[in-house]
């Protein structure tokens, strides 16, 4: 690695914690741009403090190129994570792991703990990958995880809620909030983490339409149809405010619902109407399903998720019950 790219990465790393994505991405521009004017020489001193090419700067510096990708907190920390129970295993610094390392590990989580195959070809591909940026940047001469076959997956259903299911829910709401969840998770789509998010700053109770910022930091318009709107009016005629979260926290007006507390909220709800197996995100899945039912265009359906490609869209579409004799007819007659 070049020492101008050294002090590039060792400059937005240590920056990292001060600025924003935007500015991190910009102060790289600028960098590169000012830097490509000089050659640099690395002093050599016989004392060396610390190693900006050391195991520990790799590793900070491909965390901070995720950020700048707009990889959403979550993945970012679960990617450290992933990579860091690896390295804690295997306990070698980088120039020394082998393809048979990994290999190796992935057996172990495969007999010893039991994984299932959709969380170990999670982590394969969350380790080939560090290692695959630590030989693209030149940390290391070859990549190792280039050779580490890809893990089979069995691709089970995942069904949407029946209508039956989705009314039995409604009717079993005690609270304005309760049925503002639900009816704001079926019209909009969103996420669980997009859905506490939504403020009311954001809301065109006109329109019925209000912007989300998703995965990678990108935004989004989404809207409520009628039930929503009915639900959410009702709910801010019990909790009245014009500005912050639309759905409040224990706190009050100000304060945002948890991820977590819309999870235990959508269980009690659940328990009561005797519907199994239901969460937030099944709401997000029977949303691009009714509207696939309802002859949306797939294409339509990705850009109402947030979906980058198309191909996850499609595994968000359950086909179950679908009278394909009829779709045939009516496309194919």
């Amino acid at each position: 690695m070049e020492a101008r790219d050294i002090v590039i990465n060792t400059v937005i790393r240590r920056m990292e914690p001060e600025l924003n994505n935007d500015q991190l991405k910009k102060l790289k521009v600028v960098l590169t741009l000012h830097l490509g004017k000089f050659r640099l020489e690395e002093e050599k001193n016989e004392l060396v403090i610390y190693d900006e090419t050391s195991d520990i700067a790799a590793y900070k510096q491909y965390f901070v190129s995720m950020k700048l990708k707009n990889l959403s907190n979550g993945t970012i920390e679960l990617g450290m994570r992933t990579v860091d129970k690896f390295m804690r295993w295997i306990r070698k610094p980088y120039a020394d792991i082998t393809t048979w390392d990994i290999k190796n590990y992935l057996a172990h989580r495969t007999m010893v703990d039991r994984l299932a195959s959709s969380t170990l070809e999670r982590e394969r591909g969350t380790i080939c990958r560090f290692f695959k940026w630590l030989y693209d940047e030149e940390y290391l001469p070859k990549d190792i995880g280039k050779s580490v076959e890809k893990i089979q997956v069995e691709k089970r259903l995942r069904h949407a809620f029946t209508p039956v299911e989705l009314e039995l829910l409604r009717n079993a709401c005690r609270k304005p909030k309760e049925r503002a969840v639900i009816e704001m998770l079926m019209s909009t789509g969103c996420r669980v983490s997009e859905l506490v998010s939504l403020t009311m700053e954001n809301y065109d109770p006109i329109r019925g339409e209000i912007t989300v910022i998703g995965k990678g930091n990108k935004e989004r318009a989404v809207y409520f149809n009628a039930k929503a709107k009915v639900a959410v009016d009702n709910y801010l005629k019990v909790k009245p405010h014009d500005s912050g979260p639309i759905l409040c926290g224990l706190k009050g007006p100000g304060t945002a619902m948890t991820a977590n507390g819309i999870q235990k909220m959508i269980k009690e709800i659940a328990k009561r109407a005797n519907v199994t197996k239901a969460h937030p995100h099944k709401f997000r899945r029977t949303s691009a399903t009714f509207a696939i039912n309802q002859d949306m265009d797939i294409n339509d359906v990705r850009i109402f998720l947030g979906h980058e490609d198309i191909k996850t869209t499609q595994h968000y579409i359950d086909n179950t019950g679908r009278d394909f004799k009829a779709i045939h007819n009516k496309y194919v007659a």
